[in-house]
């Protein structure tokens, strides 16, 4: 069975948006399951909130993009950036993060950035598709 690219990517934009609104709503409770502790911490809260205003408005505009028929490769290109990034950092504070929280985050973080990647160029294709 082909995949439905736009569906694909309307999925992952609208979680991408849950989770940017979690983040914003409750940082603490959200941030302690994907950090730990630390994530009390006013000043992680500060940049918990930062990341879930990104994605966000990364899903958002993705969605909107897609409703209205307008380009969308470059929203889904740019949410699979900050995915790798996300994956990125786990590697790199995979020590202070855990094996638990790290491997959770590079595994979802690099499934998503591997996804976008994979269906952005697609998205905006002007050829019918089969």
């Amino acid at each position: 069975m082909p995949v439905d690219e736009r569906q694909l990517a309307r999925t992952l934009a609208a979680v991408r948006v849950v989770i940017g609104a979690v983040l914003l709503a409750a940082p603490g409770a959200a941030g302690r399951r994907w950090i730990g502790d630390v994530a009390d911490d006013p000043r992680v809260k500060l940049a918990i909130r930062g990341l879930g205003a990104r994605d966000l408005a990364l899903g958002a505009g993705a969605l909107r993009a897609l409703e209205h028929g307008e380009p969308v490769e470059g929203w889904v290109r740019l949410a699979a950036v900050g995915d790798l990034a996300d994956a990125l950092s786990a590697v790199l504070g995979a020590r202070r993060l855990g094996v638990l929280r790290a491997t959770a985050t590079v595994a979802s973080a690099g499934a998503a950035a591997a996804l976008g990647f994979t269906v952005a160029p697609r998205l905006d294709d002007p050829a019918p598709r089969p």
